[in-house]
């Protein structure tokens, strides 16, 4: 029977993960987001407490600790709006979007002090989509996606009581999206008037990491975590789209065999669609926590995170052909005779980030056996240089405010009310960030950026 209610829970917890993701699946930001509704409740602050198998990801040396078979599903509904003030236009633009993260953990424990885990879930993700009517800065962004998901395999051990260590090995993939505008003019036949054709970038890869982690019962009140990832570099591949608007492609220009052309015709033919790759790596990270409960039925976490998001790379893709094979029936005679040559074999913009830190704080009160409230507090870090700000990825400093309360009691055979088969798990949580607003000084791109966002979800998960 047993066996049988653990098959059933697993492919309902399967169903609920993965049968309403959406596409994309994104977030809030690079890494603003929390794994597990627990965690998620108190601000993030579970790398020393790591009691339920979303440790998975918040310290997998937690695991050694949880006995048996357990499942579990999170899933939570996110909506940021970004908002950009155009001092140059008097005028404020606005990214709103909402999105669905699911993420899944299974762990065993075979023998005792031993545990195998796997998780599968998006650490990392963004998206921004600007209003393209009047948008200053569509030949930057006017839109712009990134998607991680991370499938992790665990094993973790018990090594002396109270001790434990774990490992990690990461299959990560990515998925990168953007959408910007590229300039076209000739040199020797002036245009009827700015003329520009849509771009859509779309690539994907996918790279190996690393993460090592270690937790301490130093006694009944107190433990300390610590977690470290290894950096993952992604090859991407991939290719982009040309799409002519025809309001650019009104009007005629000569043709070098006589006659004239449209100008949406000489769009068509100088910009073909190429393939391209790109190269990103998702930072290495070091995080350490303190879980201390003062008295029997309240605890508190802390923890500080450090990421190395210098080694993100470059926002820019590059066309498998070199520049002179970019366009081969754009021949010379085209080049010579319209005074321009294919040049958009390289296309990118900067976004240079910096290494950021993130503050998370959270505390966890039990109302008699089965049933806790949860409340935190989070302060992350930018990690773009306020005067670099850019539409493709505006990171600000923000301060997350959380709640949240969860159940964790027994559940029963529908035959026998007094054997209990296992244990449920059941979390809600409601997050809401604010992040400071910070004007950009980019040459071109002078605005002022400011975002809200809130994240509600539930986490249920089983163990036996």
């Amino acid at each position: 029977m047993k066996i049988r209610l653990a098959i059933t829970c697993l492919v309902l917890i399967l169903v609920l993960g993965f049968a309403f993701v959406p596409s994309p699946l994104a977030a809030d930001d690079f890494g603003s987001h929390e794994i597990g509704a627990r965690a998620a409740a108190l601000g993030g602050a579970f790398t020393a407490r790591a009691d339920d198998i979303t440790s998975i990801y918040y310290n997998p040396a937690g695991l050694a600790f949880l006995k048996g078979l357990r499942v579990k599903t999170n899933l939570a509904f996110s909506r940021r709006e970004i908002d950009a003030y155009v001092p140059e236009a008097d005028k404020t633009f606005e990214s709103s979007l909402g999105t669905l993260l699911p993420n899944f953990f299974l762990s065993w424990q075979p023998v005792k002090r031993v545990s195998l885990g796997l998780g599968y879930f998006s650490p990392y993700n963004f998206r921004s989509a600007w209003s393209h009517l009047a948008w200053p800065a569509d030949n930057v962004s006017t839109a712009s996606e990134l998607d991680t998901r991370t499938l992790r395999s665990v094993l973790s051990a018990e090594v002396l009581k109270g001790l434990a260590f774990g490992v990690a090995l990461d299959f990560v993939a990515m998925s990168v999206r953007w959408n910007n505008t590229v300039p076209f003019q000739t040199a020797n036949y002036a245009l009827p008037s700015d003329t520009e054709v849509g771009c859509r970038h779309s690539l994907s890869g996918h790279g190996l990491g690393f993460t090592a982690s270690a937790l301490w019962k130093v006694f009944p009140a107190l433990q300390v975590g610590a977690r470290y990832r290894k950096s993952a570099a992604v090859d991407l591949a991939g290719g982009n789209t040309f799409i002519v608007d025809w309001a650019f492609g009104e009007g005629e220009v000569p043709d070098p065999h006589g006659g004239t052309r449209s100008i949406s015709s000489l769009l068509d033919l100088f910009f073909v669609s190429q393939r391209e790759t790109g190269k990103m790596t998702l930072p290495r990270e070091i995080a350490v926590g303190v879980a201390l409960a003062p008295v029997p039925r309240l605890s508190c976490y802390l923890d500080v995170l450090w990421d190395k998001w210098s080694e993100f790379g470059r926002w820019e893709f590059r066309s498998v052909n070199s520049d002179e094979n970019l366009n081969p029936a754009f021949t010379t005679e085209y080049q010579e005779f319209y005074g321009v040559v294919p040049n958009y074999g390289t296309l990118g913009t900067a976004m240079t980030l910096r290494d950021s830190r993130k503050l998370k704080a959270g505390a966890e009160y039990r109302l008699g056996r089965w049933f806790s409230l949860r409340a935190g507090f989070a302060r992350n870090e930018s990690s773009v240089d306020a005067a670099d700000l850019s539409p493709i990825y505006p990171d600000l400093d923000r301060s997350v405010y959380s709640l949240g309360g969860g159940y964790q009691g027994p559940i029963y055979s529908f035959y026998d009310s007094e054997a209990p088969l296992g244990e449920l798990s059941f979390d809600v949580f409601f997050r809401y960030s604010s992040a400071d607003r910070s004007a950009s000084t980019l040459p071109g791109l002078e605005m002022t950026y400011g975002a809200t966002g809130w994240v509600t979800g539930i986490g249920v998960g089983f163990s036996f």
